[in-house]
């Protein structure tokens, strides 16, 4: 016993079955059994249209979720970016300041200006070691000062050559 679907003409399904019984009399009896199957099952078509559609809206909400998440990660990446920039700029900046005051020292002792103000001693290692090595030459130029006579000094307490 088969079970055939079958396309009426205007283009329903129906499910066609022929059963053989026969009875105590010995008589054949050939059952056709025809069902349309749009009434047995509308209630699962249905649920499965009605879970298409849901896997759909689940799809376009996953879809949607990503992107924000995408559009989180960017503004977090640009943020941590900007972020770290400004504070390298900040960070930069401590770290030369007490070498600029080194260099500022060093070119008023190019100009023989060795009464300027000292700045203060740095906490970086490095530097201070600098600074302290600057300041003994400093200390042993104005020693030597002394010792040159101001005749050779100009006005400005610049040395001035003699040919």
């Amino acid at each position: 016993m088969n079970i055939s679907t079958e396309l009426a003409e205007d283009g329903e399904e129906f499910y066609y079955r022929v059963g053989r019984l026969v009875d105590t009399y010995g008589v054949d009896w050939y059952v056709h059994l025809v069902i349309d199957r749009a009434y047995i099952l509308k209630s699962i078509d249905d649920k499965v249209a009605e879970t298409h559609t849901d896997i759909r809206l689940a799809e376009k909400k996953v879809d949607d979720d990503l992107s924000a998440a995408q559009t989180m990660l960017y503004i977090s990446v640009v943020g941590v970016a900007v972020g770290l920039t400004v504070l390298s700029a900040v960070f930069v900046r401590i770290l030369l300041r007490p070498i600029s005051g080194l260099v500022q020292e060093m070119q008023w002792v190019s100009e023989l200006e060795l009464n300027k103000t000292e700045s203060e001693l740095s906490n970086m290692q490095e530097v201070r070691e600098m600074q302290v090595a600057f300041r003994k030459m400093k200390k042993n130029l104005e020693d030597y000062r002394a010792f040159v006579p101001t005749a050779l000094l100009n006005s400005s307490n610049e040395l001035v050559v003699v040919n």
